[in-house]
């Protein structure tokens, strides 16, 4: 009901106004409206009047459509839908909607929409693993825009210590795919990253048309061609059981051949199992070289 003014008239006792019946008529219907609006229509509230100004505590209120404005102070309750603006403070509970702005201080619950702004402070979870799911199933770090690029730190158990994963600067127009190792063939070990400059021993590896430079020592059994010079000594049977064919195109005083030494025949024959015709050994008990001719070992006499 909108408000009802009492009629007066133009002038004291002009006939013109109200009269007594219908002005008291009018009065009575405001205060009912009033009554009705602030209590139960015969009692006022005992609540304060909320007014725009005053500082005051809303208690049990919901608030429906839209809320332009800014709330100072602790947020009790649900919120179901979007937040536009900066958030300072806690927010305890689950967040369904969107939140435009700057969220500034933790978040205990469930964050179910988008947030865009900063969020400044820790996200961290006392029940499990902090699960993110987008719909792509990919997680994006973006870069500065300038020099910076996108990067994800993994501390130390007492965060003292960083490493940083980082992704390949602009330059290098690096756009792939990074799988992690998965361990085992049934993917159930543990497995490291090897690095570029870590001393570390690899283990069940096969190397397809590597280059190695620099020095250093390759023990355990070779199976495959070495195409180049080999400068070093090399212990153990070139070629397997059956040694490759080999040719020096120069041999000088500087250089020589050497061949396999073993104390005795037994020594021999307990380090070649297989012998393949033309291997030469040279026994220290005899001091004698001796070469297998396919189905013995003959020994080398001067005589």
């Amino acid at each position: 009901m909108a408000y009802q003014s009492i009629g007066r008239g133009s002038a004291a006792n002009d006939g013109t106004g109200d009269d007594l019946r219908t002005g008291a008529g009018k009065v009575n219907d405001n205060f009912v409206e009033v009554y009705t609006y602030l209590g139960d229509g015969s009692t006022l509230s005992s609540d304060a009047v909320v007014t725009e100004t005053a500082t005051q505590t809303l208690t049990n209120k919901t608030i429906t459509g839209t809320f332009t404005g800014n709330i100072t102070g602790d947020v009790t309750g649900d919120v179901t839908g979007n937040v536009t603006g900066n958030i300072t403070g806690d927010v305890t509970g689950d967040l369904t909607g969107n939140v435009t702005g700057d969220l500034t201080g933790d978040v205990t619950g469930g964050v179910t929409g988008d947030v865009t702004g900063n969020l400044t402070g820790n996200i961290s979870s006392s029940s499990g693993n902090i699960v993110v799911t987008p719909a792509t199933n990919i997680l994006e770090v973006q870069g500065d825009g300038a020099s910076v690029v996108g990067q994800l730190q993994l501390n130390c158990h007492v965060n003292t210590h960083g490493q940083i994963v980082a992704s390949q600067p602009h330059s290098e127009n690096a756009t792939n795919t990074l799988t992690l190792p998965g361990g085992d063939t049934l993917g159930n070990a543990d497995a490291t990253l090897v690095s570029d400059t870590a001393t570390q021993t690899l283990t069940n590896k096969t190397l397809t048309s590597p280059t190695i430079t620099g020095t250093g020592a390759i023990a355990g059994t070779f199976t495959g061609n070495i195409t180049g010079n080999v400068t070093g000594d090399v212990d153990g049977i070139v070629g397997g059981n059956t040694p490759a064919a080999g040719s020096f195109t120069t041999l000088s005083s500087s250089t020589h051949f050497q061949a396999a030494v073993y104390a005795d025949t037994s020594a021999r024959d307990a380090a070649i199992t297989s012998p393949a015709a033309g291997m030469v050994a040279y026994l220290t008990a005899t001091n004698k070289l001796q070469v297998y001719t396919g189905s013995a070992w003959e020994t080398i006499t001067s005589a």
